[in-house]
């Protein structure tokens, strides 16, 4: 079962007015002076996903746990959704994120202020995305962002005879986009203003020796943002993807690069940048997500949004 970390389920306008009061309220002193209206305008604008309600997939670690607290920082109310398992991939070489480590994340996520609940669930499975897509709506309302976050990394070169980590990578990465965005379709087009951002991959814009499986997987969530970003527009939803060079996750660490200490991944990292850095931080990544989903972004959709300190000055195109 999740658990809820909030009150009851609130809708959005009535989260608006609700907020609305709240800065009113926090701008009373001591003295029972009330702060001006810019310093109102300020605070609000410091917080521009105020009365939002984001899904976040894959939000129990890395990308996706620094993402929802990102979004909830600037307002938003959040569901975390993880498949919550150790071991819950077959194939995978590296260990996936427990239970102990959603309800952390959770827990950073309504330090900010907002609404968090947790949904165990596995995005290769279509119903029980639905179901937590329903329980989201019911109890915080929406939601009017998603963020389908969650993939896997199996390595395997050209030459590897292992359909089956191709199919539980293609499962995972991209059907997991799929039933995501299905699951909360409803829900996005009640919104009128929805927002979906994928997690795509500097893969998805090269290849991969190394990978040829998980990059294949990232290049179809390419495709697949580009033609949801056209069938959806009508409903005023934006779709975009996200692609990150190297993230300092354990996906990264213990998949990628498993064998490898810190400062050897760092230098090798730093050796396909422009910039002079070495792994990313999920922060890095979270907070250009958090921009998609913002108000600045409304006229943003079917792009994909390059994270690699410059290593995509070395594309040719």
């Amino acid at each position: 079962m999740a658990d809820d970390h909030s009150g009851g389920p609130v809708s959005p306008a009535r989260r608006a007015v609700l907020g609305a009061a709240g800065l009113g309220a926090a701008g009373l002193g001591a003295t029972g002076i009330a702060f001006s209206g810019t310093a109102l305008a300020e605070e609000r604008a410091a917080r521009p996903l105020e009365g939002r309600v984001a899904l976040v997939t894959g939000a129990a670690r890395g990308i996706g746990r620094a993402t929802a607290i990102e979004l909830a920082r600037r307002g938003a109310d959040v569901a975390l959704l993880d498949i919550a398992d150790p071991e819950g991939v077959e194939g995978v070489p590296y260990r996936l994120a427990s239970r102990a480590e959603l309800d952390e994340a959770a827990s950073r996520v309504a330090e900010q202020g907002v609404r968090a609940l947790t949904l165990v669930a596995d995005v290769r499975n279509r119903e029980g995305l639905g179901v937590a897509a329903d329980r989201t709506g019911d109890e915080l309302g929406g939601p009017d962002l998603l963020v389908a976050n969650a993939a896997i990394y199996i390595p395997g070169g050209p030459d590897a005879d292992d359909p089956a980590a191709w199919q539980a990578q293609f499962a995972v990465n991209l059907l997991g986009v799929r039933h995501s965005v299905d699951a909360c379709l409803p829900a996005l087009r009640a919104a009128q203003e929805g927002r979906v951002v994928m997690l795509s991959s500097l893969t998805a814009r090269m290849g991969s020796g190394a990978a040829p499986g998980y990059s294949a997987s990232k290049w179809g969530v390419t495709g697949y943002m580009k033609s949801v970003a056209l069938a959806l527009g009508q409903d005023g939803i934006t779709v975009n993807a996200v692609a990150p060079s190297g993230v300092d996750t354990v996906m990264l660490r213990d998949g990628v690069h498993a064998g490898k200490d810190r400062d050897e991944i760092d230098a090798q990292s730093e050796e396909g940048h422009a910039l002079p850095v070495g792994m990313l931080r999920p922060e890095d990544v979270a907070e250009v997500i958090a921009f998609l989903g913002g108000p600045e972004a409304r006229r943003i959709s079917g792009a994909t949004i390059d994270v690699n300190a410059g290593h995509s000055a070395r594309f040719t195109a």
